[in-house]
């Protein structure tokens, strides 16, 4: 793949520096983020029909728990969710061949390209979905914070700030709010929640409600806003998915950085890492891409983050 068609991928490295940069100007940045649980929402009567749509664990997981922040139908979401991809200034997507998200492969790249065509979805700027995870790992993401005042949304938010204060102390990180979002139908009070508050910086952690918080914050509100995923109740709870630099053991993380970066350099060697989707892709309608035969559905057994949250890890 030539360099026209990848020179819009960012590595963690480079979206720290995007974010390093709008705080330094002063400039409004969204960063949202698309994985599996995404790619079912948009897939609602357009992309699938939806009886397939909820016949996925995810959606019967929103059916049956409050664990997704949404319960699925909901229209209103899949719309919501199209227009913050589209005017998002990052977005996180799988790879094509994605062994860091533990879900099944249909519903990452396949999927992601499969919803990108039907909604004429392009991204100027991409990076993978769990830059979220990445960007902790490096010291420069932690100097990047020194001093800044930020805003923590999630159903962790005190516990996370309580954390931050505690390990990165010497990094003088002021948590100026919290807030606590539990399901979608709480985004309007929580843009009403911010619109006096003062920060440089907000970190998202709101299943997929955190795509449209992240894209109209910093529309609308000229925020930086990270989609910050379960970095936040990873970090809290001591989850090796998330190994973010740590003051005590700077020598631990730092030897470890370039190795854990190897999915990012493999970017760079994918050669169907663009967005240049195959034309014959047919959608809902014909054959549904990413998809087995609707027979197939629902799932005998739980994907491996789904057996996660029966064991209480909420998005």
């Amino acid at each position: 793949m030539d360099t026209e068609k990848r020179k819009n991928w960012l590595t963690t490295l480079d979206v720290i520096d995007e974010v390093a940069k709008a705080l330094e100007e002063k400039k409004p940045l969204s960063i949202v983020r698309v994985g599996d649980g995404e790619n079912i929402c948009l897939t609602q009567y357009k992309v699938w029909p939806i009886r397939r749509t909820l016949s996925t664990r995810w959606a019967m997981l929103s059916r049956s728990t409050n664990w997704k922040g949404v319960r699925l139908p909901n229209v209103q979401l899949r719309d919501q969710l199209i227009k913050s991809i589209k005017k998002a200034d990052i977005v996180g997507i799988p790879y094509h061949k994605d062994t860091e998200i533990l879900a099944k492969h249909r519903y990452l790249r396949p999927l992601t390209d499969a919803c990108f065509k039907k909604f004429n979805i392009n991204p100027e700027k991409v990076c993978h979905t769990f830059v979220n995870r990445h960007m902790v790992e490096h010291l420069q993401f932690w100097e990047m914070l020194k001093g800044k005042r930020v805003v923590v949304i999630s159903r962790w938010a005190n516990d996370f700030s309580k954390l931050l204060g505690k390990r990165y102390e010497e990094f003088d990180i002021e948590i100026v709010k919290t807030i606590c979002i539990d399901r979608f139908q709480e985004i309007p009070k929580v843009l009403r929640a911010m619109k006096l508050v003062e920060c440089d910086l907000v970190f998202i952690s709101a299943g997929v409600n955190a795509v449209i918080l992240a894209q109209k914050l910093a529309e609308k509100q000229g925020r930086i806003a990270i989609d910050f995923g379960k970095s936040a109740v990873f970090m809290v709870k001591g989850n090796r998915k998330v190994q973010p630099w740590n003051p005590k053991h700077p020598d631990k993380r730092n030897s470890r950085k370039e190795s854990r970066r190897e999915s990012d350099q493999d970017s760079f060697v994918d050669p169907q890492i663009d967005l240049q989707i195959d034309p014959k892709l047919k959608l809902y309608g014909a054959s549904q891409i990413g998809t087995p035969p609707v027979d197939s559905y629902p799932d005998s057994r739980p994907d491996s983050h789904e057996r996660l949250e029966e064991r209480g890890e909420q998005i």
